[in-house]
C-alpha cells in the first residue's frame, strides 16, 4: 500500500513536471527562459547518462518491479500508462517543442537560442531515433 502511494506521488510529479514543460510559455515571464530552455536541455543530457532513460521514470519502474536494471526499457514510461493516451503523448511532445521555438522567437538572445535549439534536436534523436 505504502509503495503504490508513493508511485502515484512519483507520477503525479512527473506529471507536473509535464504541463510546466508543456505550459511554461503561459505561466511565466521571459525573463525566465534561460531556466527553462537549460532545464530542458539539462532533462535531454541526463537521459545520455542514464541509458535513454528519465530518473523520473526510473523511480516508477523500480517502485513498480524491484528487479529493473536501468536501461532495458527505456521506451516504457509508467506515467504514461496512467495519464496520456496515444494521442496526448504526440500532443505533450507537440508543445514542449512548441514551447522551445516560441522562446527561440521572443528572445533576442544568441545563447537561449542556442540552448533551445540544441535541446530540440537532441531531444527529437533521443526519443524518437536513438535505440538503446
Amino acid at each position: 500500500m505504502q509503495s503504490t502511494l508513493l508511485l502515484y506521488f512519483v507520477q503525479f510529479m512527473h506529471l507536473i513536471i509535464d504541463i510546466f514543460c508543456m505550459f511554461y510559455i503561459f505561466l511565466f515571464d521571459p525573463l525566465y527562459d534561460i531556466y527553462f530552455c537549460g532545464f530542458i536541455l539539462f532533462q535531454t543530457l541526463h537521459w545520455i547518462v542514464l541509458k535513454n532513460e528519465c530518473i523520473v521514470s526510473y523511480i516508477e519502474k523500480k517502485l513498480i518491479d524491484h528487479s529493473y536494471v536501468l536501461g532495458d526499457d527505456p521506451k516504457w514510461v509508467p506515467h504514461y500508462d496512467t495519464f496520456y493516451n496515444k494521442y496526448s503523448k504526440w500532443m505533450k511532445a507537440v508543445l514542449i517543442i512548441g514551447a522551445l521555438l516560441y522562446v527561440i522567437f521572443r528572445n533576442k538572445k544568441k545563447y537561449i537560442k542556442l540552448i533551445c535549439i540544441s535541446a530540440i534536436v537532441l531531444w527529437i534523436y533521443l526519443t524518437y531515433f536513438h535505440n538503446k
